[in-house]
């Protein structure tokens, strides 16, 4: 396996990011894809029910690098989710 991508609840994933967890809505997840060959991970914030079809299209966010060590134990604690 060399990428595996999964969508967690952004309240879970900012937990240890006060700042990013202040700025979460109800409803906010994040689509994180971790690329085990070249040791990377990021994530998109989104709300897959905004108001706004542009909104709910994670395609339309941005990616943002993360901690991959980081990445890597949210996953794991989480059993390992692929979708």
């Amino acid at each position: 396996m060399k990428k595996v991508q999964f969508v967690v609840d952004a309240k879970k994933y900012f937990e240890a990011d006060a700042e990013r967890l202040e700025q979460t809505k109800d409803g906010d997840v994040c689509l994180v894809t971790i690329d085990f060959e070249n040791r990377k991970a990021d994530y998109i914030w989104y709300n897959p029910d905004a108001d706004s079809e542009i909104d709910r299209n994670p395609a339309n966010f941005p990616a943002e690098e993360d901690d991959y060590e980081g990445v890597l134990r949210l996953w794991e604690e989480l059993g390992k989710p692929q979708d």
